[in-house]
């Protein structure tokens, strides 16, 4: 497939889209919502081995071509800052730079485990320094969650992982700080202000469903194990979307009504070409309120993500 064949195959995904009603959770959204067209990237696992520096150009050019309106960055955008030793981390931050700068649209970054920074002591046991230095210091971010606003939708950027040293060094967890920080953050925030929430480690994903109790990875590897924690707080808010990455796999769930989205890795099975059924690649997301002449009570339409190859194979 030439990139002109790639362009004009997007027309079918344009078709479907995540449509938001007019009443979302029991809250009367804004008149004057704007659509809104996000690109996703997640786990890029930048290295310099694989060709991943051409591939990341690459997939710079094509999400450039897309042109989102905002994209998010689902974390991971090193190889290794679990284990590796910082200078190698170090190397691996200066090829995520020059991907990261050749973006012309604004991106939002989620921290994922491989942006940590020596977590681990060399007994395995977490280590005393900030593991999250880096990527805050890359990012010039004072915290690795935040929120913030676009065309009339609120943000939630989580930090999803909890490091805790040991034969499964880290696990999903939202830490208590973190949901204190959302109590207060959902006070500021408009009651009818649709959210989108944005995690690098799933809150659900058939990965861990379909590997079952007694097989695979431990599920705090997979997923976040007190999710509920932070749905419960938002269960009477206008929650229009989840966001998420980490076992790069491109997938689709319903969580309680709530569309939630996992995006297949950028570097797939981490530049060896693709992790199970799902290539490399990249997603893009289009929202659009219910138009006003519709019914009061529309329901949500199909979710309008499409998932993208990334170009190392395309020309």
């Amino acid at each position: 497939m030439n990139r002109r064949e790639f362009i004009a195959g997007l027309g079918a995904f344009f078709a479907s889209q995540l449509i938001l009603p007019k009443v979302l959770a029991g809250v009367v959204l804004p008149k004057d919502l704007r659509p809104l067209r996000l690109g996703f990237l997640t786990d890029c696992h930048a290295m310099a081995e694989h060709d991943a520096p051409g591939a990341l150009a690459r997939t710079a050019d094509l999400m450039n071509s897309l042109k989102p309106d905002l994209i998010i960055g689902g974390g991971d955008f090193v190889h290794g800052g679990f284990y590796d030793p910082g200078k190698t981390i170090d190397r691996r931050w200066l090829i995520a730079d020059r991907f990261l700068r050749s973006l012309r649209q604004r991106m939002e970054p989620l921290i994922g485990n491989h942006d940590f920074y020596e977590p681990l002591q060399r007994d395995g046991t977490p280590s005393p320094h900030d593991p999250r230095w880096r990527w805050r210091r890359y990012f010039g971010l004072e915290r690795t969650y935040r929120s913030f606003s676009f065309r009339g939708y609120r943000f939630l950027m989580l930090d999803s992982v909890k490091v805790v040293g040991g034969a499964s060094p880290y696990r999903g967890w939202i830490d208590a700080a973190q949901l204190l920080w959302l109590d207060r953050e959902l006070a500021t925030i408009p009651v009818d202000q649709p959210i989108i929430l944005c995690t690098h480690i799933p809150f659900r994903t058939s990965v861990m469903e379909n590997f079952g109790s007694m097989m695979g990875p431990a599920p705090g590897r997979v997923r976040v194990l007190n999710s509920h924690a932070v749905l419960e707080k938002l269960k009477n808010r206008p929650l229009a979307l989840i966001l998420q990455g980490h076992v790069h796999t491109n997938e689709r769930l319903d969580l309680a009504g709530i569309p939630c989205i996992t995006g297949g890795a950028v570097c797939g099975k981490w530049w060896r070409g693709p992790n199970g059924t799902t290539a490399p690649g990249f997603g893009l997301i289009e929202i659009h309120p219910a138009a006003s002449s519709g019914p009061s009570n529309s329901s949500v339409g199909g979710v309008g993500w499409s998932y993208l190859e990334t170009p190392a194979s395309v020309s």
